[in-house]
């Protein structure tokens, strides 16, 4: 089933959380898909913007967890895919503003892996103290809320000045 906590953040917010999961570790950001056999790595969420490939990422600590397991699909002129559910990896949804609206992002974790076998087993435990350190951040950091997400003060001027607050986009 995983765990996810939603948000609504805007550019300047997005950088100071970027700085701040860079505190942790030696963290990169990952693509969901990529054509490049040696993978991509970004700065920022931002960078993924209007990729051919889809704008999905991923965080991806080095300090404590294994390479993900990327696998090769050759439909649609080829391109490497991420494995989120076995890897230990944050799925990010970025906050957009789109036109007069800006959208939720969430961070997601999928906590446990299925082995060929069928077993379950929990992800590394780092993995799992880590993905609840960003979470308590985003808390404490945003302490109001609007439809179960947290709403940074940046997020939440921009609601009172008219922008709508809406669900994710993909």
């Amino acid at each position: 089933m995983g765990k996810q906590i939603r948000f609504y953040m805007v550019d300047q917010d997005e950088d100071e959380f970027i700085t701040f999961v860079r505190s942790t570790g030696d963290v990169v950001i990952l693509p969901q898909k990529t054509d490049k056999e040696e993978g991509e790595v970004f700065s920022t969420f931002r960078e993924l913007a209007g990729r051919r490939l889809g704008e999905d990422s991923h965080l991806w600590n080095r300090s404590f967890s294994s390479k993900p397991i990327v696998n090769y699909f050759s439909v649609h002129g080829g391109c490497y895919c991420l494995d989120f559910m076995q890897s230990e990896v944050v799925n990010v949804i970025r906050s957009k503003r789109i036109d007069q609206t800006l959208s939720m992002g969430r961070l997601h974790i999928e906590d446990k892996i299925t082995r060929p076998d069928g077993s379950v087993i929990e992800k590394n435990t780092a993995f799992l103290t880590w993905f609840n350190e960003l979470c308590r951040w985003i808390k404490k950091t945003y302490p109001s809320k609007f439809d179960g997400a947290y709403l940074s003060a940046r997020a939440d001027a921009l609601a009172k000045s008219g922008i709508e607050l809406i669900g994710h986009v993909f």
